[in-house]
């Protein structure tokens, strides 16, 4: 089975990695950049306006929910009409909805930009893994993957501070125009260096069974979570409201099981699914995201509250430990993960980040300043060390026709465990706060994550050891070994 390729025309490989990896990171860091850029800014702009501050609150909720129903539709497009094809136009899509939302004079128009913006960021955050899988050599992939990683987290970390210095010095517009020269410099960079679909596996026969009623039902499911994420937050998990979407995404997702379960073209890549490496490694990275997304959702709580006393200003500061130390850990481990198992190293990083979490969970009084760098480090180095080499290890076990599917899956379990770990923190801290003091409320939410952690590394444990993933590991790298050069 073919899971892997290399760049062809092998006298342009150098400038030809380095202007695709461009392009790649590129597009990594906007979609997510994009998202916090905005969040600072929602009171700003349900005053221009005029409208409330729970319709406003779309232009960010909408944002992500359209992402995260079409990263498997747009990943399976890819396997079907080429990888680069979906992964350029996605810029252009993504240029075109920043510039039209822009332009939008009421709240619902903008709302509807929006979602074409998250449509362009969709299409390449869907297919950019799998991208690398395809074009990058074995000995350079996992460095390659780390690179994503640490871009992913810098946008995440530097759109709400970019949000908030544009809310104060200008206009809201410039909210969504600031990153389109950065797209279309991407999208330039990735029409010149990334074929469209040169050498790839593609699926067009399967165009005409396309699972439209496995679509729908996923995308309903992913809707009712998405939706019943803030809910829990600001309601509690047992509110009638959250109830009712947990209720419809349980409905609909064993809907979509039943139903793909009997297609002869199942919407979701099954196929892949059944291999334990792939399932697993899923799993893995929803929980590694949920984990460090509690941390940093919580900690600036800590830091400008009562335990905290520090501004906004020198909060943010403290809080850029962890994307130095992801900046730094994660190509490592991308490159320690070519030459060494994966595995070792995805359980390195849970147990940094298990370490991450006690010490907050462990703490009998108001943590230093110096104890929260460090646990914003080590979730970072934590991060660092289990993501890339698990995207890694994912892809290297995805058989090729399937590799643009499961890419859009890896985005999608980023994009939920972020929500999760969110509402999870949150909604444990409104629910001790109500009864307790805070600083014991921290120490729930922190100590349900060690808790999460602690399970995560069992379970990984058992499946490195007794799941026959390390055997799987080997064939895979020895088919990737005899794999020639196209």
């Amino acid at each position: 089975m073919n899971y892997s390729s290399r760049l062809p025309d092998r006298g342009q490989t150098g400038s030809r990695r380095t202007g695709m990896m461009t392009a790649v990171c590129m597009g990594a860091f906007l979609s997510h950049f994009t998202a916090g850029v905005v969040n600072v800014s929602l009171p700003g702009l349900a005053a221009f306006f005029d409208t409330d501050l729970n319709r406003i609150t779309w232009v960010t909720t909408g944002y992500l929910l359209v992402i995260t129903a079409l990263l498997p539709l747009m990943g399976k497009l890819g396997d079907r009409c080429g990888l680069g094809l979906v992964h350029h136009s996605g810029y252009l899509v993504f240029a075109a909805g920043s510039i039209l939302a822009a332009l939008a004079s009421d709240v619902t128009v903008l709302l509807a930009f929006r979602v074409v913006q998250a449509a362009g960021a969709a299409m390449f955050q869907a297919t950019n893994l799998a991208l690398i899988s395809h074009y990058m050599p074995k000995e350079r992939r996992g460095r390659a993957l780390g690179l994503v990683s640490t871009c992913v987290a810098l946008g995440a970390m530097l759109g709400p501070a970019a949000g908030g210095w544009i809310t104060q010095w200008l206009s809201w517009p410039w909210l969504f125009l600031i990153h389109v020269p950065a797209a279309l410099v991407a999208a330039v960079l990735a029409f010149r260096f990334i074929p469209l679909r040169e050498g790839e596996r593609l699926r067009p026969e399967a165009a005409g069974a396309s699972d439209r009623l496995g679509a729908v039902l996923f995308t309903a499911c992913v809707a009712f979570a998405q939706l019943g994420i803030p809910s829990a937050a600001a309601q509690g998990w047992r509110s009638t409201g959250t109830m009712l979407y947990v209720g419809g995404a349980l409905v609909t997702g064993i809907a979509l099981i039943l139903c793909e379960r009997r297609r002869r073209e199942p919407f979701l890549p099954l196929k892949a699914l059944r291999i334990p490496a792939v399932s697993g490694g899923l799993l893995l990275s929803c929980a590694a995201f949920l984990l460090t997304n509690m941390l940093l959702v919580l900690l600036p709580f800590y830091l400008t509250g009562p335990l905290g006393g520090l501004p906004p200003s020198a909060a943010g500061l403290v809080m850029t430990a962890y994307p130095a130390a992801l900046a730094l850990a994660g190509p490592a481990a991308g490159r320690l993960s070519d030459r060494y198992d994966s595995g070792r190293f995805m359980v390195l990083g849970f147990v940094f980040m298990g370490a991450a979490l006690a010490v907050p969970a462990l703490a009998n009084g108001h943590l230093p300043l110096g104890w929260i760098a460090f646990v914003l480090a080590a979730a970072g180095w934590g991060m660092g060390f289990a993501a890339s080499p698990n995207n890694r290890f994912i892809l290297q076990h995805t058989p090729a026709e399937h590799i643009g599917a499961v890419g859009g899956l890896i985005a999608l379990t980023r994009n939920a465990g972020m929500g999760f770990g969110a509402a999870l923190g949150l909604g444990v801290m409104s629910a001790d706060d109500a009864g307790g003091p805070l600083l014991q409320a921290f120490r729930s939410a922190f100590g349900i994550g060690v808790w999460i952690c602690l399970g995560t590394l069992v379970g990984l444990i058992w499946l490195l050891f007794h799941g026959g993933l390390r055997k799987q590991s080997a064939e895979a790298g020895r088919r990737e070994g005899m794999q020639k050069p196209s």
